[in-house]
Parts: C-alpha cells; sequence; structure tokens
C-alpha cells in the first residue's frame, strides 16, 4: 500500500468487512431493484454503506498499523470490486448505462456521461484538501499538538461578538439569493429521529445519546446561557457518504441535493418531491390561491406532510402551517420563503405564456420547459448579479467564470467534477451569516420603512406572509434594508437565539455550529487552505496583523496554541475583503473555484452548445436580458419602481431606481416550436470529434454549392 509499505490483500479486505458489520448489528443493506429512481436509495440507506466502509477502515488501520499517508493515499486506491464490498455498493455508484436527454434528472444522474453519479443528490462531498482528522479516518480535527481545540462555543463569544456595522452598498438581497443557492447547491445529510425531527442529544446521558450525538459544551459561566442553566447544545455529526465504486478511507458527507444551479430547492430532488409539488395542468406547480379575488398573487401551498418537519408551530395552533416547496428548508427565515415564492410564480407565468406560444404541448412538456428555462435564469443571475459583488469581477476573470457576452461557452470539460467541496460547504459558502443584520425590515412601494420585526420570530416562522398583500413589503425589504458587513462579528440573534421556540428565550448559537461543523468534517485549518490557494503560509500570530483587524488577531493569541490551529470559518469571515468584493482571499479563493468546476461539468450549462439541452442562439440572446430587478417586477403584486440591480442600494448616478416597464422583458417567442430540432450527432461522435467535423464538412459543402 502506498504510503505505508504495508502489503493488505482482498482477504484481509473482506474479513475488516465482516468484523465491521458485527460492530455495527448490520447484517443486510436495504437496497432495492427501484433504487435507480431519483428516489432510492435514501441517505439514510447510503449512510449505512459508509459506517460500514468505515468501521472496516478503522479496523485495517488498526491492525496493520496503517500511517495517516497509507489511510490518506493507499487505502482509497484499493480496488473494492474485487471483494465482498461489491455487493453492498449502490447501484447508482456504480456505471451505468445513461440516454442523453433534453432535460437534466431531477436529481443530477447521468449529467456526465462517463461518471454518471457526478454532482447527484446522495453523492459524496468532494475536497479541495486532504481531511484533517484527528486518527487519520474520522475523528474530529484537533489542534497540531494533539490537544483538543478550543470549545467552539468560547470561539463564538470571544471572537464573534455583536457589534458589526452595516454594508451601505448591499441589501439584504444578497443573504437571501445566497441562502436560496446555497439550497439549491448543499444539504449535508445529518440522522434524525422517527419522526423525522432532529436528534436531542443533551436531554440524555453521554452513555445513551445517538452515535452521532457531538454536542456542543457551554461553560458555566457563559455570559448568556448562564442564566438560562444550559450547558449542552445539540450537534449531531453529518452522515458518512460513500464514494463512487464504494472506495475505503476517510469519512465523506453525503450532499442530499444535487451539486448543479438547476433551482432543485424549486421542484425537488426526487420523483415523490416534485409529484407532491406539480398541478399537472398546464404545466404549472401547486399554489395557494386564497387571495386572488382581492387581486394578489399566488402563494406556496401548505405544508401538510410533516408539518413540524423544519417550522416552528409550537403555540400557532394546529391549522397553522408552513410553506412546501422543493426544499424542506423553505421555511428557515421568512425572507427565504419570499424567494421561494417568486420562483414559484416565475415557474407559473413562464408555463402559461410557453402555451400561448405552443398551444400543442401538453402538461410534462410544459413543465420541462418551463423548469428549465428557471434553471437557466438562476445560473444566470448568479454569475451575472450575485457573483461579482461577492468575490469581485477581476477574481471571476482570474477563475475563469465570467459569463459570455455572445455566442456559445466552451468550457464544458466532462473530466471536471462539479461536485460540492466540504471547504465550500462547511466553512466559505457560510460568509452569509456574518452579514445578517438583527431584523428584518418591510417597506411599502414607496420605498419607505414600515417596520423593523426581530430576525429570531421569523426563523423557521414564516406566518406572517399568510396576511393578504404583505409579501410585497418583504419584497420591498430585501432590496431596501441593508445588510452586515463582512466581519468577525455576527448578531446575537444567531449567536444566542437560532431557531428559538417562542417563550424560551434563548436558541442556538449558529456560530459556534460553523465551528464545531467545520472540525467534524474534517476541514484544514485556516493556514492550510491560505496554502492551497497560493498564499504564502503564517508562520506567528502577529504575521496576521494587515490581514485580520487587531482585535480579533489579539483573540486568537489567547484562544490557539498556533496559528496553524485556527477555523477557516472564523479566520475567513474576519479577512479583510479584496477590493471590490464582500469577502477576503481565502474566501474567494474557494468560492470561485467551486463555481468554475459547477460551470465547467454541467453538461447541461445554460451557455453550452452541442447537446440536446441547447438553448438556439435566439433563446440564449432573450436569457441574457435576464435581471432580477425584473423578475421582482413580474412577479411582485404592485411594484412600480426597482434600482437595476436590486443586491446593491440604490444610488441616482451609480443604480438608479427604473420603472419596471423600462426593464427588459424576456421574449418568449424563440420558444415557439417550428419544426423537429436538429440535435446532431450521439455521444460517441461527440467524444471521438467527428460529430465537429461533420458539421465543418457540411458547412464547407453547402458554401461551396
Amino acid at each position: 500500500m502506498a504510503g505505508g509499505h504495508v502489503c493488505l490483500t482482498y482477504e484481509d479486505i473482506n474479513r475488516a468487512l465482516s468484523e465491521a458489520k458485527m460492530m455495527l448489528g448490520v447484517f443486510s443493506v436495504p437496497f432495492e431493484v427501484k433504487e435507480l429512481s431519483s428516489d432510492y436509495p435514501k441517505p439514510q440507506h447510503i449512510a449505512k454503506v459508509g459506517e460500514i466502509l468505515l468501521q472496516a477502515s478503522v479496523i485495517l488501520a488498526q491492525k496493520h498499523g496503517l500511517s495517516k499517508q497509507a489511510l490518506l493515499y493507499g487505502l482509497p486506491r484499493i480496488d473494492t470490486y474485487k471483494t465482498a464490498i461489491r455487493e453492498i455498493c449502490p447501484t447508482f455508484l456504480k456505471p451505468v448505462k445513461c440516454e442523453i436527454s433534453k432535460y437534466r434528472t431531477l436529481s443530477g444522474m447521468c449529467n456526465n456521461l462517463d461518471y454518471p453519479s457526478w454532482g447527484s443528490s446522495r453523492s459524496a462531498m468532494l475536497r479541495f484538501l486532504p481531511p484533517d482528522y484527528a486518527d487519520g479516518l474520522t475523528a474530529p480535527r484537533r489542534a497540531k499538538s494533539g490537544e483538543p481545540l478550543p470549545p467552539p462555543r468560547i470561539v463564538s463569544f470571544m471572537l464573534h461578538q455583536d457589534v458589526s456595522d452595516y454594508d451601505h452598498e448591499v441589501t439584504y438581497l444578497v443573504i437571501a439569493w445566497g441562502q436560496l443557492l446555497d439550497h439549491d447547491l448543499t444539504f449535508a445529510a445529518v440522522p434524525r429521529d422517527k419522526e423525522e425531527k432532529p436528534i436531542q442529544c443533551c436531554k440524555y446521558p453521554p452513555a445513551q445519546r445517538h452515535p452521532s450525538c457531538y454536542p456542543i459544551s457551554i461553560p458555566a459561566d457563559d455570559p448568556f446561557y448562564k442564566f438560562f442553566n444550559r450547558q449542552c447544545m445539540d450537534f449531531v455529526r453529518t452522515m458518512p457518504g460513500v464514494k463512487p465504486n464504494c472506495l475505503l478511507g476517510p469519512r465523506h458527507q453525503i450532499n442530499q441535493v444535487s451539486s448543479y444551479i438547476d433551482a432543485s430547492q424549486v421542484y425537488g430532488n426526487a420523483q415523490s418531491t416534485t409529484k407532491r409539488l406539480r398541478e399537472f395542468n398546464g404545466g404549472r406547480m401547486k399554489v395557494q390561491a386564497g387571495y386572488r379575488n382581492m387581486g394578489y398573487k399566488d402563494l406556496l401551498p401548505m405544508k401538510t406532510r410533516n408539518p413540524d418537519s423544519g417550522c416552528e408551530r409550537s403555540g400557532r395552533g394546529r391549522n397553522m402551517y408552513c410553506f412546501d416547496s422543493g426544499d424542506v428548508r423553505s421555511n428557515e427565515q421568512l425572507q427565504l420563503a419570499v424567494m421561494h415564492t417568486i420562483w414559484l410564480r416565475q415557474h407559473n407565468q413562464l408555463a402559461e405564456k410557453l402555451a400561448e406560444v405552443n398551444p400543442h404541448w401538453n402538461d410534462e412538456k410544459l413543465f420541462q420547459e418551463a423548469r428549465r428555462i428557471v434553471g437557466a435564469m438562476v445560473q444566470h443571475i448568479t454569475y451575472n448579479e450575485f457573483l461579482p459583488i461577492i468575490v469581485s469581477n477581476k477574481i471571476m476573470e482570474k477563475y475563469g467564470i465570467s459569463l459570455q457576452k455572445h455566442g456559445y461557452y466552451n468550457g464544458y470539460d466532462p473530466k471536471t467534477n462539479p461536485g460540492i467541496r466540504v471547504e465550500f460547504q462547511g466553512s466559505a459558502f457560510r460568509f452569509g451569516h456574518s452579514i445578517l443584520p438583527d431584523t428584518t425590515e418591510r417597506y411599502n412601494k414607496f420605498h419607505k420603512k414600515l417596520e423593523s420585526i426581530r430576525l429570531s420570530t421569523m426563523l423557521r416562522q414564516p406566518y406572517r406572509l399568510y396576511q393578504p398583500g404583505v409579501v410585497d413589503s418583504f419584497i420591498f425589504g430585501l432590496i431596501n434594508q441593508p445588510a452586515y458587513r463582512v466581519d468577525s462579528e455576527i448578531t446575537t440573534e444567531v449567536t444566542n437565539h437560532l431557531f428559538e421556540k417562542p417563550g424560551d428565550n434563548f436558541g442556538m448559537d449558529l456560530a459556534a455550529i460553523n465551528v464545531v461543523r467545520s472540525r467534524e468534517m474534517g476541514i484544514p485549518g485556516y493556514n492550510d487552505i491560505r496554502e492551497y490557494c497560493g498564499m504564502s503560509r503564517i508562520r506567528h500570530f502577529e504575521d496576521l496583523f494587515g490581514l485580520i483587524d487587531n482585535n480579533t488577531i489579539h483573540r486568537y493569541l489567547g484562544l490557539y496554541q498556533s496559528v496553524d490551529d485556527i477555523d477557516f470559518w472564523s479566520a475567513g469571515i474576519a479577512e479583510y475583503p479584496l477590493m471590490g468584493a464582500m469577502v477576503g482571499p481565502s474566501f474567494a479563493c474557494i468560492i470561485s473555484e467551486q463555481f468554475a468546476h459547477i460551470r465547467n461539468g454541467d453538461r447541461f450549462w445554460y451557455e453550452n452548445e452541442g447537446w440536446p439541452s441547447q438553448f438556439t442562439p435566439e433563446q440564449l440572446k432573450e436569457l441574457r436580458k435576464v435581471k432580477l430587478a425584473r423578475l421582482f417586477c413580474d412577479n411582485a403584486d404592485d411594484i412600480d419602481t426597482v434600482q437595476l440591480y436590486p443586491m446593491l442600494a440604490a444610488h441616482p448616478a451609480t443604480n438608479p431606481r427604473v420603472s419596471c416597464h423600462d426593464l427588459p422583458a424576456m421574449d418568449l417567442s424563440p420558444w415557439r416550436e417550428m419544426s423537429a430540432p436538429y440535435f446532431g450527432s450521439d455521444y460517441e461522435d461527440y467524444k471521438s470529434g467527428k460529430a465537429a467535423a461533420s458539421k465543418a464538412a457540411a458547412a464547407a459543402a453547402k458554401a461551396k454549392a
């Protein structure tokens, strides 16, 4: 074995596998023949295999004295198909035959025809750097000395106190879009109880806790929780995932959703979810239409299935429901539910307009075409309006993620895995937690503030949206309320009151959760990320001067033994931002590289050509007109004016408010079906280059004629 000079036989693997099954009490894996559907296997099924493979790796490491190098680079190179592991490997992680289609699968399967599971829901997250587990396999990261790292709650209240300033150039919409986008791309699977509710850890003694419990300790003299006699905070580790071909080695994490920007938060990643949300008439999705007689647009349908999952209903009565959507997290905060409402309305508006353009299209065709356009719109807005604000246009150019202004994009690479990296999911893309303000504000159509509402009272409690016409006031809040700037300070609304139950007066701590999540995922420290991104390593705490504010550096000195121990998320939000960006260099690096992989590894990317899914040049021209401002104009109830770029504050010179009538609208006439489209050669021809040669030859013959 590489890195350890240990010879392992396939029989060694089989024995370790048998021992692992015995230790875990798992004697069969509940996969079914139908598992190739987008509903099976479920994350909990995959986690069973992940636990077995992880335990077998631990057994091999202990029996054969394997070094960390062997665990990182040797074990994953073993061909497990020559062992009994093949029998428990989920089918979707084995080589499967894919059909070329114009439309994405719900799960993301078969986007890549050579590696069908890449980027699909339930696949294992990837890494930019090798994991930094204390034991090389699964134990959460520790200090380089081997000692425990500073307790997460202490890191939170010592380093991330609530004294932040507003970023008067950026609106709350950046937060809402970032969260909506994050839910399109990432959802780490964590175990839940039999009623699909979060597992409780603190109420039980350690010996009786769920094996995935990893609770956060709260010091007795905690400046906030001491008043509520709380010394423990529930926290559960992510489920172990499985890589293609079911390899051995360090712990992986499961991404429950596809890694592609495909608007899965609107439609779902599984057939059962999409069927529940569809109207099956005219391509539309289900709505609540209670206020049409008052002239108001539709709301999201009520969440009557598992109504308490992801929703706080205590004290509300059993007839009060949250909202249903393609993602179970849509009720996490009210403004996120507003964004889901906007996209539901947009889908149905597209379906109705497409039906006018193509009266012969049936429900399925209308649904899929509207879904395809919505996915393209989300992609375009993300790269055209959101990312330039977060990382700057200069960094986008550096990482090759600037959009084409004309023609098609030729950057698709079937060798690029678009899978979500844990450094992105567990740290860098959580920069938004730093910019959350204490309150959520409502404005009227004249952009005048109506009221401020405590943020914590609207987490998992979106009930205000049931008031007729109130959706607009929150939309105006999105485009008028400033966000906080990215810095080390986090509002106490989420460090002391996250998901607070009515009457409790305390909740959870999002900053502490971010710190412990990155550790349990084995995300390397800040210094390792800096080096990966091409920056010099920090050798002494004093080297941080000029990169991070002085007060934060002094606090690091008092908490961490070494600069190598500093948690990536903590230092990432504390970095001074790059010129023209919201985030600093390390977050900009990880975010940009992730979005480069997402674009280059997506066969269905809206700018691509050469596939059945490609848009025509005329359609692509219309998609490039898409603006977030117009999206609000088309889907709010009564809006007259909006700034050109609503993620940025209105300014008379640089970002003026304009009439909705003056904003370009997407013309759907290029979607009129005149004749059967020509999609060119099949995939084998495409791979070998014959399609391009054939196309060139045909063009030459035409020119000659």
